[in-house]
């Protein structure tokens, strides 16, 4: 990061931010920066809103969330910066519990109402509606309620010790997805980084339609890996390694 990213003293200020040396907070937290209590990060356009709200008052069973702070005034965004109250932990490999925690999340977003139209130019939206565009004759018809979920719930949840994991962001879909879906995701995500082994999907069989989920969300991966400026063909192919994975144990059920 250059000098210019780091989180300028004006904008620390209008949190109500104790004073300090800006330190990385990690990818967990968008790559933001650490100031005593508070973590601030980029705001990531017009979902921020929503999510700080969300988290707000957000309950999720055995996970903690990080609370969003407001500015003096009650925005939750100033100057492109959003700040959340900072949960001791890193981002892990503990893959299974991290299912879990997609599974129980899941439950308590069902009910909440779906962020406001994303930008259309964004690449993690685009992926996201080619994604549900497939129509290759591995893909099937899920016929399952759709909901809010994460995108993105394996590199934004942390762990400390023997603490309940903590969630610091909620990334939403395009679009509302199956329940099983944001599950669907974590299982993808920690199979691409080589951080769990295929028998996660055995362990996790009894999610509803979870072939067919973990097909798209490889497929979204894919989808992300080619619009992305920053992608790299490294990545690629470990996309690839999981997505012929995935395929070939779906064409021996079959």
């Amino acid at each position: 990061m250059t000098e210019s990213e780091v989180v300028p003293g004006h904008v620390i200020a209008a949190f109500q931010g104790e004073a300090g040396i800006p330190e990385p907070a990690g990818h967990a937290w968008d790559n933001g920066w650490r100031v005593g209590s508070v973590i601030y990060s980029r705001s990531g356009g017009v979902s921020t809103g929503w999510s700080a709200k969300l988290r707000t008052g957000l309950k999720v069973e055995g996970v903690r969330i990080a609370r969003p702070v407001r500015s003096t005034d009650g925005r939750f965004v100033v100057a492109g910066w959003k700040a959340s109250s900072r949960i001791v932990g890193d981002l892990s490999r503990r893959v299974d519990e991290t299912v879990g925690v997609a599974l129980r999340l899941a439950d308590a977003l069902a009910s909440q109402p779906a962020p406001p139209d994303p930008e259309a130019a964004d690449p993690f939206i685009l992926a996201d509606r080619r994604t549900w565009e497939e129509t290759a004759p591995e893909y099937r018809e899920i016929k399952a309620p759709v909901q809010v979920g994460h995108a993105d719930l394996l590199a934004s949840t942390i762990y400390h010790g023997a603490q309940v994991p903590a969630v610091t962001d909620v990334v939403p879909f395009a679009e509302p997805r199956p329940h099983g879906y944001t599950a669907a995701l974590v299982m993808v995500d920690g199979l691409i980084a080589g951080a769990v082994d295929i028998g996660i999907v055995d362990r996790f069989r009894h999610i509803p339609d979870i072939d067919q989920l973990l097909l798209r969300a490889v497929s979204y991966r894919r989808h992300v890996n080619d619009l992305h400026p920053e992608a790299t063909s490294h990545g690629r192919s470990h996309i690839r390694r999981v997505e012929d994975l995935l395929m070939s144990r779906l064409a021996d059920r079959l």
